[in-house]
């Protein structure tokens, strides 16, 4: 299990490591069925989206890294379609899947939940998570995140169309549960 100290979070660049790892992470079929969306084949998709998150006021970009492999990252968090008069996000990450199960989401997620409410201070977070993805929604919930609804048929992805549960993390409850 992967301690907070042993994973950080940089900021995603547009450099060649970077480039390399969002390439890979969105041409997994993982991450095109949980975060619902089409791969990014080209180098033209792939600059894009690297121009994009790394310019856009209203998206953070985190890639996650290691202490045993620095500058190879292992995974991405964001945070995006920011607002800032309402002061609210959605949450994602996505990681490698040979990357999955030692404990670098968890770290990345309490490294930028922290960074949300007690630096940034947003009101709230949200996410969206496919109603048959176990693991992901029990980290979720581990972390306080509630179901606040579920969508029937909100995405396409894997050749059929997928519910969703709408989860939400308000400030109060972060620093309620974390303090």
């Amino acid at each position: 299990m992967a301690t907070s100290t042993s994973v950080f979070l940089q900021p995603l660049t547009t450099e060649a490591a970077d480039y390399s790892l969002i390439q890979t992470i969105f041409q997994q079929a993982s991450t095109q069925r949980f975060w619902f969306q089409p791969p990014l084949l080209g180098a033209h998709d792939v600059t894009n989206f690297l121009k994009q998150h790394t310019t856009d006021d209203r998206i953070i970009s985190q890639t996650i890294q290691t202490s045993q492999t620095p500058h190879h990252g292992v995974g991405l968090v964001e945070i995006i379609d920011l607002d800032p008069v309402a002061r609210v996000g959605e949450f994602e990450i996505a990681l490698l899947n040979d990357e999955n199960g030692h404990g670098y989401a968890q770290a990345a997620m309490a490294q930028l939940l922290q960074l949300a409410f007690t630096q940034l201070n947003l009101h709230k977070l949200y996410l969206y998570v496919d109603v048959t993805n176990a693991p992901a929604l029990h980290i979720y919930q581990k972390f306080g995140f509630q179901i606040e609804g579920t969508i029937a048929d909100q995405f396409f992805a894997a050749g059929a169309y997928r519910d969703a549960h709408y989860m939400g993390l308000t400030q109060a409850d972060y620093l309620n549960n974390h303090h």
